[in-house]
């Protein structure tokens, strides 16, 4: 009965149950159903007795993920991260237990069409493809929703370009037929995946002007990758090469370990740079140390508390550092290991 709540409120957020009751519901389940994760709050002193709102709600850190399985009921999916923040080939990677892949469609359903899809759009448009498709990846929470979205906003001319990299040629073709039929359509894009792309019309020096309205979705940043350009370059080889303006360009904040995605509001005239949480997420910066909520400015680590993650961690202390500022969140990169001190501490009550 809790999933189905939490559904209707991710389908319709002003009507029936409110945030804070069901955060404390479940919160409540999974201190019930998590083992690990009832010894950590259990180490700080939270139950569901004593807890009365969702920030009281002890936050998992990610990197339990790696080698705890975080799960309150049997998985009907199984997500892993790509490996690659900074570890090397031998990191341990982040392995989600999803029992509720319902309400990881939901979520995006409830979200991606909102802040990603040109306004005024075809049901269905022509959608580009430059991340790996679920039969390459099937363990790829990113391919998981880009799979989603191909299949319901995917008009027949849409493609994955993507095999051992970017399918330049492919991504060519689709690129050349889209600039002729002047519809409106969409990019799906990692930013390394884009940079590839970009790379190869820059070699050959092709340039398209894609049809107005066309949406290019960015996600995962470089992740440590020696290709890290400074994110203006990015929008001006998008801009020169796509004929896609910055504005048009939507970033999306997602990871392994959630079931939500935070997005900037691009093609409403926002901050391109300021992320935003649909209605069922909250995201607070927190002091690395002391994980105490921080004043809007200061920068610390983010932690989000997401609803649809009801069957691992609704909680959720990630390792990248941010700062607070208005209806949402900058992100400042990636937290180094000193100031993961306070996460530390709590991956060691998980692990007991």
């Amino acid at each position: 009965m809790l999933v189905e709540r939490i559904s209707r409120y991710i389908a319709a957020p002003r009507g029936g149950d409110d945030f804070e009751t069901l955060a404390g519901l479940a919160f409540a389940f999974q201190f019930e159903r998590i083992a690990p994760y009832r010894r950590l709050c259990e180490a700080c002193g939270a139950t569901p007795a004593t807890v009365s709102s969702w920030r009281q709600v002890p936050a998992a850190p990610a990197a339990a993920f790696r080698s705890l399985v975080l799960a309150a009921a049997p998985a009907e999916e199984v997500f892993r991260s790509s490996g690659t923040t900074g570890g090397g080939s031998g990191e341990a990677r982040s392995v989600h237990h999803q029992p509720y892949p319902d309400l990881y469609r939901q979520a995006i359903d409830a979200s991606f069409p909102h802040f990603c899809l040109p306004p005024g759009a075809e049901p269905r448009l022509p959608i580009l493809s430059l991340i790996p498709s679920r039969e390459l990846v099937p363990d790829s929470s990113l391919s998981f929703m880009a799979a989603h979205v191909l299949e319901y906003w995917g008009s027949p001319e849409s493609v994955t370009a993507f095999g051992r990299g970017v399918d330049v040629a492919r991504a060519r073709s689709w690129a050349g037929a889209r600039q002729r039929e002047r519809r409106p359509a969409l990019v799906l894009a990692t930013a390394l995946a884009l940079v590839q792309w970009l790379d190869f019309l820059e070699r050959q020096d092709l340039r398209f002007r894609l049809p107005a309205g066309t949406v290019v979705f960015e996600t995962g940043g470089f992740k440590g990758k020696t290709v890290e350009i400074p994110r203006e370059t990015l929008l001006a080889r998008v801009a020169e090469r796509l004929g896609v303006p910055a504005p048009q360009v939507v970033r999306e904040y997602g990871m392994t370990e959630l079931s939500s995605q935070c997005y900037t509001r691009s093609l409403a005239g926002g901050d391109p740079d300021l992320f935003v949480a649909p209605p069922w997420v909250r995201v607070r910066i927190l002091d690395p140390e002391t994980l105490e909520e921080v004043p809007a400015g200061t920068p610390g680590l983010v932690a989000v508390f997401d609803l649809a993650n009801l069957g691992s961690a609704v909680h959720l202390l990630t390792e990248d550092l941010g700062v607070a500022e208005g209806e949402g969140f900058r992100l400042l990169g990636r937290a180094e290991g000193a100031q993961l001190r306070g996460c530390s501490l709590t991956v060691e009550e998980l692990s007991r």
